[in-house]
């Protein structure tokens, strides 16, 4: 984006078409993120072409994962981004390089990203070819990628562009967001969430970034990059195997609070359960060992033997039948650990019953997620 970029004035709506296999995660355990507020599978969408955008420029994202229900530390599986041609060509090329960083601090406004993590060039010996008009994925599964912060940062820089058109007037195919409206109509993104990389001035907020003094949001640039990636959680505490769907309608989501230590850090773990029943008796079991057998209508996720906690009540409206009101939440304390035996550096697994007398299939029980967790000294 360069002096001239107001020449370049306003987006270009584009369509998005792309097969099913260019999105979604490939294995299970996958976590999948998306930085754009399109479906999971776009089908044909209207988009925004950001023309602008020059060779030696980026697009980049900020995936938090530290609002997921599951560790901060993940490993990269595979990441994705759209180019995307103004009357939906197909075919047309551009080399790209990837990179990606852990983490980013903020001074003011501006992004300072934390450590590069990849350079897919570098890593590779290759650059990468991303075809028009869709989302492209780039498989990442053999190089070991992991970030540890819980902030995952995709970026994707323009190396040589194919399309029609220049840096000085636009191209005709670029990288895109997810804005379905005419230009200056649509609406800046949430800050600290969609980055661009500008020749001369480096990483800047597309919220708030600037090119010879003019906003680029939200005349040159709105809504969100479409970036999407897979991650596999590696650190702990982190969540697996399925639930049940009880007779509310939802299906009980495991998760977790605080720090899980034993004595060297705050006794403040807690395992709790959402999307429950509300009023209704359940309780959290425990054990060293991980199952996927059937079980009540669902999945028993731990295997015997087991130590169960207390009862508990979820709680909740007083009336009524819902699962957006109630929760479990089991405060698993230093002296429970020390109790039950607990060591540090061990694999545990735990999963919530509860009762549900209403359930579809006469069993009068729900099930919960499973955690899988272990306890440092």
């Amino acid at each position: 984006m360069r002096a001239l970029f107001p020449l370049i004035a306003g987006l270009m709506l584009g369509a998005l078409s792309t097969p099913a296999a260019a999105q979604l995660c490939s294995q299970p355990g996958q976590i999948f993120l998306k930085n754009d507020n399109l479906a999971d599978l776009p089908g044909t969408a209207s988009v925004s072409i950001i023309p602008g955008l020059c060779e030696g420029e980026a697009m980049g994202c900020v995936f938090d994962l530290s609002g997921q229900q599951f560790s901060s530390e993940a490993r990269v599986a595979s990441v994705a981004g759209a180019f995307i041609n103004n009357v939906n060509a197909a075919g047309i090329s551009a080399i790209v390089n990837l990179k990606i960083y852990d983490g980013v601090t903020w001074v003011g406004t501006m992004p300072v990203l934390g450590t590069e993590v990849l350079d897919f060039e570098n890593a590779t010996g290759s650059s990468l070819q991303f075809s028009s008009s869709g989302i492209n994925t780039v498989d990442l599964t053999n190089l070991n990628v992991r970030i540890t912060s819980g902030k995952l940062v995709v970026a994707f820089f323009m190396e040589m562009n194919n399309g029609g058109g220049s840096c000085a007037t636009g191209y005709t195919t670029n990288f895109a967001t997810d804005n379905a409206l005419p230009p200056c109509s649509g609406s800046c993104s949430p800050a600290r969430k969609n980055l661009i990389f500008i020749q001369g001035q480096g990483w800047r907020d597309a919220t708030n970034a600037t090119v010879s003094g003019f906003p680029i949001c939200s005349c040159y640039y709105a809504g969100n990059w479409i970036i999407r990636s897979c991650v596999e959680p590696v650190g702990f505490p982190r969540t697996y195997c399925t639930g049940k769907l009880n007779s509310a309608n939802c299906v009980p989501a495991i998760g977790w609070t605080g720090t899980a230590t034993l004595t060297s850090g705050p006794d403040n773990f807690h395992v709790r359960c959402t999307n429950v029943i509300n009023n209704r008796s359940g309780l959290f079991y425990w054990g060293t060992s991980s199952s996927a057998a059937p079980f009540l209508g669902g999945t028993l996720c731990v295997a015997q033997p087991v130590r169960r906690t207390g009862v508990q009540n979820s709680g909740g409206s007083s009336t009524g039948l819902n699962c957006n009101t109630g929760a479990y939440d089991y405060f698993f304390t230093h002296a429970y650990a020390a109790a039950g035996g607990v060591a540090a550096g061990i694999d545990y697994y735990g999963q919530y019953w509860m009762r549900d007398p209403q359930n579809f299939d006469g069993t009068g029980a729900a099930l919960s997620n499973a955690i899988h967790f272990r306890f440092a000294p």
